[in-house]
Parts: structure tokens; sequence; C-alpha cells
């Protein structure tokens, strides 16, 4: 009986390793910010900025964009939000913005993950969308 019930307890530990390890703290939003300034053609761009899986995306009705930051922009300590030096604005997520935006994949065609990493000088991460990236510059909180 003593080794049955010893069974049962190691049967039930090894079940609830792989439960906790799908279990994680939200994740902490990543902001993706180039290593010097550099353009990607501009135009207006509008959206709500969000944080997916750890990886600040504009939500479009479809897919969301990975964005990437002009260098400097910054989480606000709440980290509820991001702080653009150049316009000196502070920017929540969940609010609509605009801003000029260029795009560099959309729904997987356009430059390649391994163009934009290394022209850029960024790491996309594995929980960032990768078939719509857009770089995104001058942006801020649209009102109404």
């Amino acid at each position: 009986m003593q080794p049955a019930r010893r069974l049962v307890r190691i049967a039930a530990f090894a079940l609830l390793i792989p439960l906790t390890a799908c279990q994680s703290a939200p994740a902490s939003p990543h902001l993706i910010t180039i290593a010097r300034p550099a353009m990607a053609g501009e135009a207006l761009f509008r959206g709500e900025m969000a944080v997916v899986r750890g990886c600040v995306v504009i939500k479009g009705s479809r897919r969301n964009s990975t964005v990437l930051f002009d260098p400097g922009v910054t989480l606000l300590p709440s980290r509820n939000g991001l702080h653009d030096p150049l316009s000196g604005k502070d920017i929540p997520f969940g609010q609509l913005i605009s801003g000029g935006g260029g795009v560099l994949r959309n729904n997987g065609r356009g430059w390649p993950i391994s163009d934009i990493e290394r022209f850029y000088g960024v790491t996309i991460s594995a929980a960032c969308p990768k078939g719509d990236i857009i770089r995104l510059r001058n942006f801020e909180v649209l009102e109404g």
C-alpha cells in the first residue's frame, strides 16, 4: 500500500510541474527602440497602442503590428505607457494615437526580419508579431 501511495504522489507532482510552468506573471512591456535615427518612409498613421504578450504593438482589426521606436523612447515608471523625449509627451497604452509610420512588413511581405534587425540594430522578440512591423515616430494621443 505504501508504494502505491508514493506512486500517486509522484504522478500528481509530475502533472503539477507542467501546469505551473504554463502559468506565468503578466508580461512586462518591452519597447523595441532602434539603435540610431533612421527613416522608413513616413505616412500619417493612426491606431491604438497596447501591450500583447509583453510586446508593444499597434492593435489592428485583423492583426497586431510590432512597433519600432526612436532612440530614447522609454517606458513610464508605472510601465503603463511610454515617454517620447522628442515631443516631451507621455503616451498611455490603450489610447488612440497618431504619428508618422513607415510599414516595414505587411502581412508577412516586405523586409525580411533579419534585414530589419540588422538595419535598425534591434532584436525582435519571439513573442512579438513578425508579420506586421512598423516604424513609428512623432506620435501623440488623439483626443476624442
